[in-house]
């Protein structure tokens, strides 16, 4: 007999959750809907938005026709196992209660997981059978998780430092850069070392640049985020006492330390010719783990509410520093 699939549904049907779809550039799936149409395991029964033209668009695109003003009905008469919350980090905590106050299983969060640290840190203490995933995607990337096993194997020796590089949007303040994208990095910083960031140091250049260093473990953190760029730039160096790696959007580079063909009795870093490694595959894996955790009750998730919270308290203190 055929299992059953696992009922899943969306609030808040937008950019994340469906319409990203239709760029024909981003890698398939790029959307919440998507992610759950494409998991043999999944099947998506219902949405919410309190927005009639969003509803009707979402109907139309994903076939599906319970779609809900009313989110406790929707919750009441679809039952799902994975709720998905795609909407604004304002609402984000009001949600997240009704998802616990209805003991659904498993809950994706999208990024970052509140725009208010300590109601965050106080719906850590609400959590119990409720299992919370929050989708900072790039712990799920293929190309983030070959750059941690290349630092576990310590591949290209011992890592020194990471440097991160974030720039959106020409005038868009850093203060929102930093909440809805600066979250990211510093999340897939301490996920690659493992080890929290601590002993953060802020400076900021007007309105328009924000340098902060930190440490994690003894891996010195360097981190640019500014605006006034007409391009998108999200991207780590790392630096290792054998090589270097480059990741991020549109980008994965080794480089490993051979003899130079510049300087006599001297290393250089030489760029590797790596085949394509192909689809990064982040929305795939961030639902292969939210199935898992419907599993297996006991499970941890890959990006877990803690890890959420530790990344929103890293951000407001870089916040705090912004004029």
């Amino acid at each position: 007999m055929e299992q059953k699939k696992i009922p899943c549904a969306i609030i808040g049907l937008g950019r994340i959750a469906s319409t990203l779809e239709d760029d024909r550039l981003r890698e398939k799936p790029a959307t919440h809907a998507g992610a759950i149409e494409e998991n043999p395991e999944t099947i998506l029964v219902a949405g919410y938005d309190s927005d009639k033209s969003a509803r009707e668009a979402f109907v139309q695109r994903w076939n599906i026709q319970r779609v809900y003003d009313d989110l406790p009905k929707m919750l009441e008469e679809t039952q799902p196992q994975i709720l998905h919350i795609a909407t604004h980090e304002d609402s984000h905590l009001k949600y997240l209660k009704m998802a616990i106050d209805k003991s659904i299983p498993v809950v994706i969060l999208e990024k970052p997981v509140s725009d208010n640290l300590p109601q965050a840190k106080a719906m850590l203490n609400r959590l119990k059978s409720t299992r919370v995933l929050v989708n900072h995607e790039r712990r799920y990337s293929r190309d983030y998780l070959q750059v941690k096993e290349h630092i576990e194997k310590e591949t290209y020796g011992r890592l020194m430092s990471i440097t991160g590089r974030l720039y959106m949007g020409m005038n868009q303040p850093i203060k929102n850069i930093l909440l809805h994208d600066g979250t990211h990095m510093l999340d897939i910083m301490s996920f690659l070392t493992g080890k929290k960031l601590r002993d953060i140091k802020v400076q900021t250049k007007g309105q328009h640049n924000l340098y902060a260093t930190a440490l994690s473990g003894d891996t010195a953190i360097l981190c640019e985020v500014g605006n006034q760029r007409n391009h998108l730039v999200f991207e780590l160096e790392l630096s290792f006492s054998q090589g270097r790696i480059r990741v991020g959007n549109g980008i994965y580079e080794e480089w490993e330390s051979l003899e130079s063909p510049y300087y006599e009795k001297m290393k250089s870093l030489v760029k590797k010719n790596l085949p394509f490694l192909g689809p990064t595959e982040y929305f795939k894996g961030m639902m292969k783990d939210a199935v898992g955790l419907v599993k297996n009750p006991q499970g941890k998730a890959v990006s877990s509410f803690e890890d959420g919270v530790q990344s929103l308290l890293l951000i407001e203190k870089l916040r705090s520093k912004c004029k």
